[in-house]
């Protein structure tokens, strides 16, 4: 699985980003990742049950690119703080 995750925003305006075959991971760091995948149930999320648009926010939020692609299923999400579906925030 390709994964492509990046966030910008804060007061900073700080840019991170993350890009990885899960084929190339150690083999637990890459059942991990899977798992969360899986578990996050993101190929089911919509992408307007988090559209940044819909929630605007304080000017510290952070705004987030998900992109998985695993050769039979591709996703693309875009969200803020506020708008993150619950399944896919961090814990």
């Amino acid at each position: 699985m390709c994964i492509d995750f990046e966030s910008i925003g804060g007061f900073a305006n700080l840019k991170l980003a993350y890009h990885a075959y899960t084929d190339t991971l150690p083999p637990e760091r890459a059942k991990e990742l899977l798992k969360l995948v899986k578990s996050s149930g993101v190929f089911d999320i919509q992408q307007s049950d988090g559209s940044p648009e819909a929630g605007g926010g304080p000017p510290d939020v952070f705004s987030y690119r998900l992109s998985l692609s695993d050769g039979v299923k591709q996703k693309s999400l875009s969200f803020n703080d506020i708008t993150a579906p619950v399944s896919i925030q961090p814990c």
